[in-house]
């Protein structure tokens, strides 16, 4: 039991020495299957209404259909920047947040581990209620533009991040900082970069960062990447832990019902050039080269050097060109 409480307390997972996330019980690498899911905030939440579900049996019913499907990882995303605070980022206890702690409660209970996405900075309106404006968060207030630079907007984000991780669920009766079956923090999802302003974008990524830590959360911290790759020195250089990477295998918004087995797609994805720093391991003690198994393709980056930095070497679909050290061993995309 003491055993079992210690590790509880540290948390489930750790990031190793080579920047490998690993299961503190048994050591072993993570790796979870799953995909986003919002149906408490934004669109989602709003599809639902449409048809008049009973959001927390919609809840169950999926929950219960992942377990069936093998999934044990979810991207728990939650616009509470717009749809749960206020515009100084003050948490508001509301639907949306009464559904993000069900849905924790019932994830838990099927096993199946979260990525917590708090910050969206996207609209919570997009696509179906773009002329809303009853949205009475800090989102709404500052816009993503903003949201890096703005010192209102920064204490705002702060203040959330410190409120939100403090609240006490009331399903389980743990603090969001102390749920076990939480495992990560994104800070932001896909934030407006400012990769000229190095000092400004570090300075930005630590401050979410230490307001996670300020409440004892030892959760594994990541910033996303995905919008602009010139931000990676500065999530180098930063106290955040790893990146995150946004990837659409079917399209971000097709418009109509995806028939079919659409799970080959991630399994038959091209591959090229760019691997993802999972995929890479070292073959020796060169500094010129890693071994990498395939990764999906970045189509954008064909040809290219790899984003990490601009006198990397050329990629071939089986290497790429070892990025800085302090990247290499640290830092891990999910």
């Amino acid at each position: 039991m003491l055993h079992l409480l210690l590790v509880l307390a540290q948390g489930p997972v750790f990031l190793d020495n080579q920047g490998v996330v690993r299961w503190r019980d048994t050591k072993q690498e993570v790796s979870l299957f799953g995909a986003n899911y919002v149906i408490h905030t934004a669109s989602d939440y709003r599809a639902a209404g449409y048809v008049h579900g009973d959001r927390k049996k919609m809840i169950d019913e999926d929950m219960a259909q992942f377990a069936r499907m093998g999934w044990d990882g979810l991207r728990l995303t939650f616009w509470g920047d717009w749809e749960a605070s206020d515009s100084a980022g003050n948490l508001i206890a509301n639907d949306h947040l009464d559904l993000l702690d069900y849905l924790i409660a019932r994830a838990r209970d099927r096993g199946i581990y979260m990525l917590f996405s708090p910050i969206q900075l996207y609209g919570a309106n997009w696509p179906d209620a773009l002329q809303d404006t009853s949205a009475p968060g800090f989102g709404r207030r500052f816009g993503k533009a903003r949201m890096g630079t703005d010192p209102a907007a920064i204490a705002a984000q702060v203040n959330y991040l410190r409120q939100i991780l403090n609240h006490v669920n009331p399903y389980t009766g743990v603090a969001l900082k102390a749920e076990p079956a939480i495992l990560f923090i994104e800070l932001v999802n896909e934030p407006w970069h400012h990769p000229e302003d190095l000092e400004g974008s570090i300075r930005y990524i630590n401050a979410l960062t230490d307001a996670v830590r300020s409440t004892g959360c030892d959760k594994l911290v990541f910033y996303n990447v995905s919008q602009d790759f010139r931000i990676g020195e500065a999530i180098r250089r930063s106290r955040a832990q790893g990146v995150t990477f946004g990837w659409y295998p079917t399209g971000l918004n097709s418009g109509h019902e995806l028939e079919g087995n659409y799970l080959r797609a991630v399994d038959t994805f091209p591959t090229c050039c760019v691997p993802s720093w999972p995929a890479c391991r070292a073959s020796s003690t060169s500094s010129t080269a890693l071994t990498c198994v395939p990764a999906p393709c970045i189509r954008r980056w064909r040809g290219r050097s790899a984003p990490w930095a601009r006198s990397s070497l050329p990629c071939s679909p089986t290497t790429c060109s070892r990025p800085p050290r302090a990247i290499w061993a640290g830092r891990r995309t999910t």
